[in-house]
């Protein structure tokens, strides 16, 4: 045997004994390309849980690219450390997809996975630090836990082990909206700035320093996601009126941060798209151009005015795909050959 073939032998085996990464060997999942169904939105203004139903899509088969499932907290992990059991809101909202996607093999949906805290959180949980704290938003009374405190965070990223540890696997999720740090909206950047929501959470101690802190450790608390894309819903942050278009900066460097740390699987999302694009928006929109796919967005209005101008400057910025409301108008009022038109503008735009 000579030196040369001992030693590319020696090499080999040396190969062989180094641990494998499995974290990497799996192919990231593909996004969700076309027109995605917001899902149920209704529990927002009527109350009680999130009920997932692909109904409004039955009646409109074969167009969309991708239904968002919600669930809450509350749903999931009613207790201290609950584990996720096998009859669990996703679980049910999966199996009516798969079952759709038998029915429609030539244009199957993807799953965007939104999991909301905030006012969704479970008793136990807005608890942490304090009892809940009692607002009125949007004149409906909420209460909400210390969502941007270190004990509230924690308890949140363990919530996320588990839902990785059972969902990422799963091919039929292609994405999940990281949805930390959230309070009324699945928008982390997104604090009411109304006085009957900040006075109350002031007096429980929320302050911009703990909210930048929170908002700054969001892709983390997401780690353990490791073949789904995740989601960042991105608005300049303002935690307080008279802050004029807040500070966009801010919410740059995090988006940056964001395809730093996940590459390709950070994918930037805005819930504001209309033709009356808000201005501190702008800059936002221009930024999300300028670093790339994938880009999504949420139309703002239920039924936009100019639904026609709103799609069409969603492309003009780069999406690929973007959520129309199921619930409240929507997408159920659009003719099916303007919806297909769409989808193919979103889908052409993602090659």
């Amino acid at each position: 045997m000579t030196l040369v073939f001992r030693r590319l032998l020696l090499a080999c085996t040396v190969l062989l004994l180094l641990p494998v990464d499995l974290s990497h060997a799996q192919e990231i999942k593909g996004p969700i390309r076309g027109l995605i169904s917001m899902g149920a939105y209704r529990f927002v203004g009527y109350g009680g849980d999130p009920v997932n139903t692909l109904e409004p899509l039955n009646a409109k088969p074969g167009i969309f690219g991708g239904l968002v499932v919600i669930a809450s907290w509350k749903q999931l992990q009613p207790t201290p450390g609950a584990e996720i059991g096998p009859d669990n809101v996703i679980d049910r909202a999966l199996a009516e997809v798969r079952a759709y996607n038998e029915r429609n093999p030539q244009k199957p949906l993807g799953v965007k996975l939104r999991v909301r805290g905030g006012f969704e959180a479970p008793d136990w949980a807005k608890q942490l630090g304090g009892p809940p704290i009692a607002t009125i938003f949007n004149e409906k009374p909420r209460t909400v836990g210390r969502f941007w405190s270190p004990a509230y965070r924690q308890a949140w990223a363990r919530l996320q082990q588990q839902l990785a540890a059972r969902f990422d696997w799963r091919p039929l999720i292609n994405e999940v909206a990281i949805t930390s740090c959230m309070s009324y909206t699945a928008e982390p950047f997104v604090v009411p700035i109304q006085e009957g929501v900040l006075r109350s959470l002031h007096a429980a101690g929320f302050s911009e320093q703990a909210y930048r802190e929170c908002l700054a450790n969001a892709v983390a608390d997401y780690a353990p996601w490791q073949h789904s894309r995740l989601v960042l819903s991105v608005n300049p942050l303002r935690t307080g009126p008279g802050q004029g278009n807040g500070d966009q900066a801010f919410t740059e460097g995090l988006m940056r941060g964001c395809r730093q740390t996940l590459g390709r699987r950070c994918v930037f999302d805005n819930h504001d798209l209309d033709t009356e694009l808000p201005g501190p928006l702008h800059r936002i929109y221009a930024t999300m151009k300028q670093l790339g796919p994938e880009i999504e967005f949420q139309t703002w209005r239920t039924t936009p005015k100019d639904f026609d101008g709103t799609i069409r400057l969603g492309v003009s910025y780069g999406a690929s795909a973007i959520e129309l409301y199921q619930d409240y108008g929507g997408f159920p009022l659009v003719a099916d050959a303007r919806l297909r038109q769409w989808a193919g503008m979103l889908e052409r735009n993602g090659r």
